[in-house]
């Protein structure tokens, strides 16, 4: 009996669009290296032409062109995403990333900051990203204030420490960059920035001296 790709089976099969869809834009068979994205890209356009209201499928048509660097075209399936599904947290995460991806960290910052306010911890690696924004483009104090926010939303995060025993270390404020990394690495004591950063960190502080943001009675 020969293998028959599951994408070919449901078109046989001919189940409910939104299922064939689904399936069409999360194939994960074994292409060869060289016709992968071209496979993934053909699939992804397949599902959105099965079911052109289903957000995950222009997602994942998203995503593939992202993988090859096609920015106008990831963004098209992102922002029509989007449009279909109100409120979910995927197409800003990927908006924002993409913006990130590309160095515009302002674009990135307005649209990651699009956010509700009350969350749910699915929202937390777009606060994340929200922060990585503010904090590439120097506004620390507001990345500092998103990293917290997301430690809200999920207390083990290595990249939300990392992120903000790094804004810290920008800052010159040594002993609260210390006690983060320290924290990233409680988490994942193999982390080579984090370690490396560390002993940065601690070196900058013996230069320095006691911080100066530190205040004593």
């Amino acid at each position: 009996m020969f293998d028959v790709p599951i994408g070919e089976e449901l078109v046989v099969s001919k189940p409910d669009p939104k299922t064939l869809a689904l399936e069409w834009s999360t194939n994960d068979g074994n292409p060869s290296p060289s016709k992968k994205y071209k496979l993934d890209l053909t699939l992804r356009f397949k599902a959105t032409n099965l079911d052109g209201t289903f957000a995950p499928a222009w997602i994942g048509y998203g995503n593939a062109f992202a993988a090859q660097e096609e920015v106008d075209q990831a963004m098209l399936g992102y922002r029509t995403a989007a449009c279909l599904f109100p409120g979910c947290h995927l197409p800003t995460l990927y908006i924002g990333m993409e913006y990130m991806r590309n160095h515009s960290f302002k674009l990135a910052e307005q649209t990651l900051a699009h956010i509700p306010s009350s969350l749910s911890e699915m929202w937390e690696p777009t606060v994340v990203n929200l922060a990585h924004a503010y904090r590439k483009l120097k506004i620390y104090h507001e990345a500092i204030s998103c990293y917290e926010r997301a430690l809200t939303l999920l207390n083990r995060s290595l990249s939300t420490y990392a992120g903000l025993a790094y804004t810290y270390h920008l800052q010159d404020n040594f002993s609260a960059a210390i006690t983060y990394y320290h924290k990233a690495l409680w988490l994942k004591p193999d982390d080579q920035f984090c370690t490396e950063m560390l002993s940065l960190a601690l070196v900058d502080e013996g230069r320095h001296g006691i911080d100066p943001k530190i205040e004593f009675e």
